[in-house]
């Protein structure tokens, strides 16, 4: 009788350990489209339509807690005129970064975070609009308040390097671009409760 007991009291201690130490579960999916306006050296300012999506966003957090990050897949279309442009430099590839400012709101406070994403080395067509897709992750948040908290997508700003055939780059290098998010769209991302 007694080694039941302990048995019992064992399996018991046990179930409480794996709830003390249970963390959230990061399973959320969201996706949003929104329209940059990237502003190019050579071409001007140019539409630039993207997703942003992610699949392991936090189902909630705790105040004062760090969350997890989260992995972000961001594609892009590249417009026909710069498509053109990358021809007339000789570029038959093009990679880089894309730095992003994510404001979380959470109980009338907004903090502004950075995620950034990387850019493969993608081949440019002969012509026509082309995507990119990028990858990189959403940052921790550690929230002050209770309620909920909802991610939106800013600005962003890229750095892109157009390469010839053979690797290298082209006169121009390396290039910032300013991207803008615009007016009239739904920035909202994401929005999960905190406790």
């Amino acid at each position: 009788m007694k080694t039941l007991a302990r048995a019992a009291a064992c399996v018991l201690a046990a179930g409480a350990l794996s709830v003390a130490t249970a963390v959230p579960s990061f399973a959320a999916t969201a996706s949003l489209n929104i329209t940059y306006s990237c502003n190019f050296t050579l071409i001007g300012a140019q539409d630039m339509p993207t997703t942003v999506s992610s699949a392991d966003l936090p189902d909630s957090a705790t105040v004062g807690v760090p969350t997890a990050v989260s992995n972000t897949t961001v594609k892009s279309t590249v417009s026909e005129d710069a498509t053109t442009t990358l021809g007339f430099l000789g570029a038959k590839s093009v990679d880089g970064t894309m730095t992003s400012n994510v404001p979380v709101a959470n109980g009338g406070a907004t903090q502004t975070l950075t995620s950034v994403s990387t850019i493969p080395n993608t081949p440019v067509p002969s012509s026509g609009t082309f995507d990119v897709t990028a990858t990189g992750t959403f940052p921790a948040m550690t929230l002050a308040n209770p309620g909920s908290a909802t991610i939106s997508l800013g600005n962003a700003t890229l750095k892109l390097t157009p390469r010839m055939a053979d690797g290298s780059p082209t006169w121009l290098g390396t290039i910032t671009v300013p991207c803008t998010v615009k007016a009239g769209q739904n920035t909202s991302f994401y929005t999960f409760p905190v406790a």
